[in-house]
């Protein structure tokens, strides 16, 4: 009868299991949220397994080693927060859970009120009714993360086939838990890569790539409710120099205020985004051009207030561009293009708000079609050299010249270099531009030389600051000065005042080794720069070319002339030679004399010849070319 009875509970036991397991399958499969898992575990172990208590463990790595209840279900009445257990080998370390997770195997307590391992928890298992405990390690990626445990109100509750089924049911809950974490592990990943995709790091807001996207929808919006839409682009002055100064954090929190700002100043029909660099963008529903200039307004006002960032305080500006759809355009690419156009515009003039007009895209419309056609004009060979020649005022001979670009494009036609320098500044050709000059005039010189000239002066070559920027820049002028096979002492390298702002220190490194390989250096459009007497000091040079806008008035305003006497008399004491521009009349070449200049150039002696005339010239010219450059 005894043995009947045995085998009956037994069998009671293991079906309990059994439902017990087949019910956590179920949540298992349904389940999308980890502490929801462990709770409705916890529940059906309870509700369909009958136990007093079943509660989750997870170990914490704190300096008690403390278990942390995660879930429970079933007669707590605050065990829990009272019995601090920890997976140390300690005093409060003896229980099921404890040891289940110290361990990683499953423990057993058969007889709780009796075990003098478990003394300390006694009393609160006497009056819980605690008879009896199992815990089951939970492991994750090989590692066990905490335990479930589970109570009975009976002793020897837990015997082998049933411990078989939850050790099952352990086994599916960790894959659980484990599933759940690799999820929601792959779905921050992907909210981590939207967010870096679409949204800028520093400020938050939308970025370049995400601003198509909301752009189309605002012009969807606006189109639907037949409204207006303003756009405007943002470009900040002195982020560049700030961040060269004080280092790009100083600059990452100026651009972080910034971003409050505009999103302190912009209403709920606007959206913010960073265009990139120290460039943002406003998109504005419903919004007409009084409105868009009066936010404008408001902003470029509120970033000119100084920025306090580390104890310094900084002042910006900004230059914004605004477009309006659909006046200005239609869809998001040529709204950007407007907006941008409209803000290059303001900022050429230094600073401000302006609203695109339908003009500014016709001189888009020509800089993109020089910019085509410049990128192939030297391979197809549509730029020629013209040369202007220095002349020594007093006999008005022939001692050197300067090489001047042209281009005649075959589909633009003659495009000046005011326009098309510029461009290629802009476009990074100058490096290629400027070695085609640097090339073109050294084969010049060795046909002239080859044609019995018994050339001795030199061919003045200008040289960009985009050419001097090129950290192999004398590499590149030595290389072409000895495959072309001249020398150095026939050329002179002739840069702007403007070329030397940038770094001095650099630049005079750069003027000293030419000097030594035997180039000659000259200061074009001397005096129109600013710090001019600090870059004669600290900066080896040999030539002074005084503008041609002193020349040109130099006749009828006393300060010109005054200043042009003060140009020859800083070069004469430092034994410099002087080239004055612009020479257009015979009284201007007499009144240079008069002041002690002694060469010239300009179109009272010969506008920019093709080197076929050049040459001609050079051929009729009474005496060969004097050294004297």
């Amino acid at each position: 009868m005894r043995q009947s009875q045995t085998i009956e509970d037994e069998l009671k036991r293991t079906n309990r299991a059994l439902r017990l397991l087949s019910a956590s399958n179920q949540t298992l499969l349904r389940a999308h949220d980890e502490s929801a898992l462990l709770y409705d575990v916890c529940q059906i172990s309870t509700e369909i397994g009958g136990y007093s208590l079943s509660w989750i463990g997870y170990k914490e790595l704190d300096d008690e080693l403390s278990v942390r209840p995660a879930a429970h279900c079933g007669h707590d009445d605050g065990f829990l927060s009272v019995a601090k257990m920890s997976w140390a080998d300690g005093e409060h370390g003896f229980s099921a859970m404890s040891t289940a997770i110290r361990t990683g195997t499953t423990q057993l307590r058969h007889d709780i009120l009796n075990d003098p391992r478990l003394i300390t928890w006694h009393e609160d298992a006497r009056s819980r009714n605690y008879q009896s405990a199992i815990a089951l390690p939970l492991k994750v990626d090989g590692k066990t993360i905490g335990a479930i445990a589970i109570y009975a109100p009976e002793p020897n509750a837990f015997q082998s086939e049933e411990i078989a089924l939850l050790e099952e049911l352990t086994s599916d809950l960790s894959f659980g838990i484990e599933t759940i974490r690799l999820r929601m592990a792959h779905e921050h990943a992907n909210a981590r890569i939207h967010r870096l995709a679409f949204y800028d790091s520093l400020t938050g807001l939308p970025n370049r790539n995400y601003l198509s996207s909301l752009l189309a929808d605002a012009i969807t919006i606006a189109r639907e409710n037949s409204s207006q839409l303003a756009l405007l682009l943002l470009d900040l002055d002195y982020i560049r120099e700030i961040n060269e100064s004080y280092g790009h954090e100083t600059g990452d929190k100026i651009l972080v205020k910034v971003a409050q700002k505009l999103r302190e100043l912009s209403d709920d029909n606007c959206m913010i985004a960073r265009f990139g660099g120290d460039d943002f963008i406003v998109i504005c529903q419903q919004n007409n051009p009084n409105k868009a200039i009066s936010l404008a307004k408001h902003i470029l006002e509120a970033i000119k207030q100084p920025f306090l960032i580390d104890a310094h305080s900084f002042s910006i500006g900004g230059s914004i561009g605004i477009a309006l759809y659909p006046g200005d355009a239609d869809n998001p690419t040529d709204l950007l293009s407007r907006a941008d156009l409209a803000m290059s515009k303001v900022k050429e003039t230094g600073g401000g708000y302006r609203l695109y007009k339908s003009k500014m895209s016709h001189a888009l419309i020509r800089k993109l079609e020089i910019v085509h056609r410049l990128e192939s004009a030297v391979s197809e060979g549509n730029l020629q050299l013209h040369y202007q020649p220095k002349v020594d005022l007093h006999s008005a001979m022939i001692v050197g010249a300067e090489a001047l670009l042209r281009w005649h494009d075959p589909v633009l036609g003659a495009i000046s270099p005011a326009e098309f320098i510029p461009i290629a500044e802009g476009r990074g050709l100058m490096i290629q531009i400027g070695e085609w000059v640097l090339r073109t005039a050294c084969q010049h010189i060795k046909l002239w030389n080859e044609r019995g000239l018994s050339y001795r002066g030199r061919i003045a070559v200008n040289v960009s600051a985009r050419q001097l920027d090129d950290p192999y820049f004398i590499e590149r002028v030595a290389r072409v000065l000895e495959e072309v096979g001249v020398s150095p002492s026939t050329i002179e390298l002739e840069l702007t005042e403007s070329c030397l702002m940038g770094d001095p220190g650099r630049m005079s490194e750069i003027m000293a080794e030419l000097r030594c390989q035997g180039f000659s250096i000259a200061i074009d459009d001397f005096g129109t720069g600013y710090s001019s007497l600090v870059y004669l000091k600290r900066i080896p040079i040999d030539t002074l070319k005084i503008d041609q806008t002193f020349v040109k008035n130099m006749l009828d305003d006393n300060n010109d002339s005054a200043i042009i006497s003060t140009i020859l008399a800083i070069a004469q004491q430092m034994g410099l030679t002087t080239v004055a521009e612009g020479v257009e009349t015979e009284e201007q070449r007499q009144a240079l004399l008069q002041l002690g200049c002694g060469l010239g150039q300009g179109y009272y002696f010969c506008r920019p010849e093709s080197v076929e005339s050049f040459t001609e010239k050079l051929l009729k010219n009474s005496c060969p070319l004097s050294a004297s450059l």
